[in-house]
Order: C-alpha cells, then structure tokens, then sequence
C-alpha cells in the first residue's frame, strides 16, 4: 500500500508491544562480514524502483503495464517476526531496530525476534534498498543499503507492513504532473497509478514515501512536479526522508490499531466488522462495539444515523471531517 494508497482488504488485528535495543542480545552477532546480498532475488522483478514482486510463472502472458500481485495482506496482530542475514554487522541491526522503533512508536506494530515464525521478514545487507508490499507469506526479503539513513529503512518497512508509494495513487495526477520526457528510459512504469488502489486522505505531499522530485531523471531535470497551489511549499519538499508525515502516522496506526478503536462508514456496501478496513456500515452497531471508553472513527464525511440517547463514554473522530450525527 503506498502510505495513502495501502490496497485492498484484508482486516488488520492490534496487538501493543514496543521493541527494545536489547533484543539485540537475542540475536547473534555473525562470526564474519559476508557480502551484499543481490537486491533483486531469483523469481523477483522491481518495480518502482524498490518494490519487489514475484514475477509471473512460466506461461502466463507478460503483464501490461507496471506488474503487480492482486492483494497487499496485513500482519495479524501487528506482529511482524524478522531475522538478521548473517551480513548484517552489529551496528546496522541497531540501525534498523531504530528504524522499526519509529514505526512502533506510531501505531499498534511490534517487530519481534524471529522464533520458528513461517511468516517473516529477512533483514540484510544488499547494493539496494528493496522490500515486498504486505505481508506474502513465508520469508520476505527487506534489502538495506541505505544504514545510515533511518527513515530510508523506515521506508522499506513502511512497504512490509503494507503501504506503496504515494505517487502512485489514483488521484495523483490531481496534485502532480509526472514528466515523461525526463524519465530514464525504461523506467517509465516505475510512475504507473494503482487504479485498484484504496487511498485515503489528502494527497500527502510530505509522505516518507514519495518520491522526490527528481526521481529516476534521465537529465537532471524534475520528473515529477507539483502542480499549483502547492508547488511553491511542496516541490523542493517531496521526498524526504527523515520523519513520517502526519498522515503517515494515521494511516499506519488505522491499518494496525488499538484494540479498542472501532471504524464507521456509512457510504460502504454491506454492514462491516469494524476494522478500517471493512468498518461497521451503520454507527449503531459501530456503537455497540466500541469498549468503554474506546474510540469510534467516523471514516467518510456525512450524515450518521445516531438518533437515541448514548450513554457508553467513547471518544467519537472524524479524520477528514464533515460527519453529522443525526
């Protein structure tokens, strides 16, 4: 899922944990310095530029376009085991343990030391930064090059727990112009939209994972530019890569929320489980299954059929505003 643009459906649990630096005593050092990894492993492709995806099997006819796998999947409870390639030296697992700390300071994630997990994400050393979308079952590659850069790692993890590039939403033409001319050649496709893609918010023009202005440029000239108003504020400003954004934050704790938080939306199609995901279509069943003292997010704009007196105390949001209970 890029960050406003997490795709599809299934329902993410909560789980609160945080992870400590002294996990690193569980996990032991490698009796020597092996190489990089290879950024792209055998049966993978790249796609925009750090996206990596399994490549279609023998026979079947070569995807249009940009390829992509039909669903991104969440990791139950937030819970994401992961391991150390033997080529990761002490100070680099330190590193990306910082790394995934700033995700869990932020939502409910809790990246724990891998014990005879199946599903799980393999950190190591590579000549580039890449990761697969979601969680794909089985080991899952996070290739690092960037050690040195915290949020660069933050980002590839961002793609492990789900989210895509910004860019790459639906709307994006709406806020920003790409510039084919400029683009390498043969890179074009790393700038395709997501059609199937379920995006929410504002565009994010401050989102850890957009890309920047000049990325993958054949000349040195922008290929991506932010369209008025907001280029003077945003065009030097897209993709950075040293905090997560507010609407990083949101979107990431809604996919891996508190065990109390409850989602509503009454423009959906059939009558939800609550999650934000598939949220409860009607807000008194929303209402029934908020805790005490829970929260009740009031997804989309519009009116909410709350007629009756509520007594249960919940704290009700509305993150994009405009919803009317009545």
């Amino acid at each position: 899922m890029n960050k406003s643009c997490f795709i599809h459906r299934p329902t993410p649990a909560a789980s609160v944990a945080c992870l400590s630096l002294a996990m690193l005593c569980a996990l032991t050092a490698p009796a020597q310095e092996l190489g990089p990894a290879p950024g792209v492993p055998e049966g993978f492709m790249l796609i925009e530029g750090d996206i990596l995806v399994r490549l279609p099997k023998p026979g079947t006819p070569a995807p249009k376009g940009v390829y992509r796998e039909t669903s991104t999947y969440f990791w139950p409870g937030g819970v994401v085991p992961y391991e150390f390639d033997a080529n990761v030296s002490a100070a680099n697992r330190t590193a990306a343990i910082n790394a995934m700390a700033e995700w869990e300071a932020v939502a409910n994630v809790d990246f724990r030391a891998r014990s005879g997990d199946d599903n799980y994400i393999h950190v190591q050393d590579s000549n580039v930064n890449s990761s697969q979308v979601g969680r794909v079952g089985g080991r899952q590659d996070v290739n690092i090059s960037s050690w040195g850069s915290r949020f660069i790692i933050a980002h590839e993890l961002g793609h492990a727990l789900g989210f895509w590039h910004e860019q790459s939403r639906s709307d994006r033409d709406t806020y920003v112009r790409i510039n084919w001319g400029n683009i390498e050649e043969g890179k074009a496709h790393n700038f395709n939209t997501h059609d199937e893609a379920k995006h929410y918010g504002p565009y994010d023009f401050d989102s850890v994972m957009h890309y920047d202005g000049k990325s993958f440029s054949t000349n040195g000239l922008d290929t991506i530019t932010v369209l008025p108003p907001n280029d003077v504020l945003w065009q030097a400003g897209i993709g950075q890569r040293d905090h997560f954004s507010t609407w990083d934050q949101r979107i990431m704790s809604y996919l891996y929320p508190e065990s109390n938080w409850r989602f509503c939306d009454t423009t959906r199609t059939g009558a939800g489980s609550g999650s934000f995901l598939d949220p409860f279509k009607y807000f008194t069943d929303a209402k029934a299954s908020v805790p005490n003292y829970g929260h009740l997010f009031l997804v989309k704009p519009g009116n909410y059929a709350a007629v009756g007196v509520h007594s249960k105390p919940m704290t009700l949001r509305a993150p994009l505003s405009g919803a009317v209970l009545k």
